[in-house]
């Protein structure tokens, strides 16, 4: 209702209007306020013309009694009108009802209805809502301003009214400014949105806020109205929930950061076996990604777990609530892990890491101090050794094919050793191949002496040669190591081959020559004890050598011992026993006989005095080996039949026993007794000395007879080989220097 400056009635609304209707009041345009109101009702403030000019107050109640109804009031809120053609009043009416004011009546309304029920203390109660409500003129001059407002403002409403709205609350909006919100206003008559005030406490409070125009019945603005609502409790209970979710956010980042710096994988099942966790180790270990699996059951996404020991160990864990650690293998994957589960009241967390590398590793130990020992006791042969052990390498690194090559005797081609993964025809074909630069990885290996790897055969240059044989039967890659002794000789080379391209690991480098330095020993120690057998025989042809020497040696002395008393001795006592026959019947020669009888008979006994100190000299047990060589040569001298000279040097005898000197005593006899019989030499000298530096006795005998060729010559013809049986049997060795007519040189060295 518009009124002018007197208080003139210019126009109204539709409901006062049918209330004018009502009272039969028809025409009230032009009508002046003072006669208008009284006809309706009472006015809790009398109207007088000088309130138009004055002004009027901040409300103006008007008691109606309705025909047949109970009384209500109408609740007039006068807004000043400033146009440029005139000043006036306008009237807002508010039907006051019964029913209490609600606090959840729209607030697009500019004032909410009551029920016809209210007491008459209910005229106020526009001014005790919760929410703050202001009104403002188009010069955002303060005309309405209710109790709430003055309460959080604490501004009272004579000190707020006509007041600059805009200078007197400042706000800070949240997701905008109040240019902006004003801008909004202008361009949809409406903003709503969030503040925040700080009142001169500096108490910080914040308000739903919405801002609209106030518009008359010809929808011409007025005024703007703005409704507040305090909502600081809840939007600090709204902090402290975004406050505790970005606490929780980030304390379930710094578990999840922790979870993803575990190096175990780690997953959480609920008590239905459902993934709720899984880590980046998790889905690197088993290959199954988090987004597949989190929400499903283990057992859906694993079925091949299902009766194993880890299906057990996790229920073993969920219905006796302990923590179980187990080990299991997944072929699938070809690893072995380690898991640790920890029950709790929603399900179980794991822990769980691969121990691929240390079960492997664990096995190959094994399988080696299982080789070794067979390698001691030698129960199988090399090849049955080997093909064992190749056989349990492969059942440890499922997918390596392994074998083993050695050399031929020509060390000019390979022999198959052993090859229990490879195809028989494959490995005949390879057995006889040559070495070279160029011939695959074994070959070029035991070639160069250096570790070969052919990730790809179809396309290395080495396998140009063997390549279509090789890819035939779907071999694609070959790593090759040579098997070198100590004095760098190839003995063999270990190969593994792989149906696919691969190139090793630092690890599978590891292993790989870990196995190869074990082929190594295995043959080495076959090799050593086929040079040991071979020696050994050869040591024991030697003792045969030597004994059938010393029997010939015997045999050959008996002779000449039996030649001596049959040729000499036994001539001399078969003439002696003539002599004294004859007499005994010839009394004129008696004497005679007799006397030439003592002769022989003493001849005979210097003869068998010269064998027996040939046999036994007393000398070496009396006097020593010096003295014994130097009797022996004054005996050859008084022959005259050779020119004899001894040189000694050093105190031998107190550094070899009795036997020793026999020994050297025996060598010199044979070699004096060779040397008369066919050297036809004229000068002979025998050099027997002791170097100290090596600890050792060197015997040396000279002739400058005829000589001989050494190659060509008979060892049994000269004595030769009694005098090297003497000597071994001492750990002596002998030497001759001789060629024809350059004389004879026989040293002999012997330990001291």
């Amino acid at each position: 209702m518009d009124i002018a400056p007197d208080g003139v009635v210019l126009s109204t609304c539709a409901r006062f209007a049918a209330l004018l209707k009502k009272r039969n009041i028809h025409n009230f345009l032009g009508t002046s306020l003072l006669d208008v109101f009284p006809r309706l009702g009472k006015t809790d403030t009398p109207l007088t013309p000088g309130l138009f000019r004055q002004g009027l107050p901040g409300t103006i109640d008007l008691r109606v009694q309705g025909p047949g109804s109970k009384c209500f009031i109408i609740r007039w809120i006068p807004t000043p009108r400033y146009t440029p053609a005139a000043g006036g009043w306008q009237l807002t009416g508010l039907k006051i009802l019964a029913k209490a004011f609600s606090e959840s009546t729209d607030r697009r309304h500019t004032f909410p209805e009551m029920e016809p029920s209210l007491p008459e203390s209910a005229a106020n109660l526009i001014k005790q809502v919760s929410d703050i409500i202001v009104t403002t003129d188009l010069e955002d001059r303060i005309i309405y301003w209710n109790n709430a407002a003055e309460k959080f403002y604490n501004i009272p409403s004579h000190m707020a009214i006509g007041q600059s709205l805009r200078q007197l609350v400042h706000y800070d909006y949240l997701d905008t400014t109040e240019d902006e919100a004003y801008k909004t206003l202008r361009e949809k008559g409406i903003w709503e949105g969030e503040a925040s005030y700080v009142s001169s406490a500096g108490k910080k409070s914040y308000l739903i806020c919405s801002i609209r125009y106030v518009r008359d019945s010809n929808r011409r603005i007025t005024g703007i109205m703005a409704l507040n609502r305090d909502i600081t409790e809840v939007k600090l209970v709204q902090q402290d929930q975004q406050r505790a979710e970005m606490q929780l956010r980030h304390y379930s980042e710094q578990i999840a950061g922790i979870l993803e710096s575990i190096t175990d994988g780690f997953f959480v099942l609920d008590q239905h076996f459902r993934v709720t966790l899984w880590n980046r180790e998790a889905e690197r270990i088993t290959r199954l990604s988090a987004a597949e699996i989190l929400g499903e059951s283990i057992w859906d996404k694993l079925p091949e777990l299902i009766g194993t020991d880890t299906w057990q160990s996790f229920h073993k864990a969920f219905k006796k609530k302990m923590t179980v650690t187990f080990e299991q293998y997944y072929e699938r994957t070809d690893r072995w892990l380690e898991m640790s589960l920890y029950p709790s009241d929603q399900g179980v967390f794991a822990y769980f890491k691969e121990v691929t590398l240390r079960k492997k590793q664990e096995a190959l130990l094994a399988l080696e101090k299982k080789v070794l020992e067979l390698n001691t006791a030698k129960r199988m042969n090399l090849r049955a050794l080997l093909n064992y052990f190749l056989k349990g390498i492969q059942k440890i690194f499922p997918g390596m094919y392994c074998c083993v090559l050695t050399l031929d005797e020509d060390n000019l081609s390979v022999r198959l050793l052993s090859a229990p993964g490879l195809p028989a025809v494959y490995a005949h074909a390879i057995d006889g191949l040559p070495i070279g630069p160029k011939a695959g990885s074994s070959g070029t290996a035991m070639y160069r002496k250096e570790s070969v790897i052919v990730p790809d055969i179809a396309t290395d240059p080495l396998w140009e040669e063997h390549r279509d044989l090789t890819l035939q039967f779907g071999l694609r890659a070959c790593w090759s190591i040579p098997v070198i002794n100590g004095r760098d000789e190839v003995l063999a080379a270990f190969a593994v081959y792989y149906t696919t391209v691969k190139s090793p690991t630092e690890a599978e480098m590891d292993t790989f020559e870990r196995i190869a330095n074990l082929v190594a020993i295995i043959i080495e120690s076959w090799k050593a004890e086929e040079m040991e057998e071979k020696l050994l025989k050869q040591e024991l042809n030697k003792q045969k050598l030597i004994a059938q020497a010393i029997v010939d040696a015997q045999e050959k002395e008996r002779a000449e011992i039996g030649k001596e008393l049959h040729d000499n001795i036994n001539q001399i006592l078969s003439t002696t026993k003539l002599y004294l026959e004859l007499a005994k019947n010839d009394n004129k020669e008696r004497m005679s006989l007799i006397n030439r009888s003592a002769g022989n008979i003493h001849n005979a006994i210097h003869e068998i005095r010269n064998i027996s100190r040939s046999l036994v000299p007393a000398s070496i047990g009396d006097l020593g080996l010096q003295d014994s060589v130097a009797d022996l040569v004054e005996s050859i001298r008084t022959t005259k039949a050779i020119h004899v000279e001894f040189y000694p040097a050093g105190n031998f005898d107190e550094r070899i026993n009795d036997k020793a000197k026999l020994m050297l005593f025996r060598i010199i006899q044979e070699q004096v007794n060779n040397v008369l019989k066919h050297s036809g030499a004229r000068n002979l000298i025998i050099e027997l000395m002791l170097e100290d530096a090596e600890n050792r006795i060197e015997l040396s005998i000279t002739d400058d007879g005829k000589g001989f060729d050494p190659g060509k010559a008979g060892k049994k013809g000269l004595g030769l080989s009694n005098i090297m049986s003497r000597a071994d049997l001492f750990g002596g060795t002998v030497t001759i220097q001789s060629a024809p007519g350059r004389g004879c040189k026989l040293r002999v060295q012997v330990p001291a």
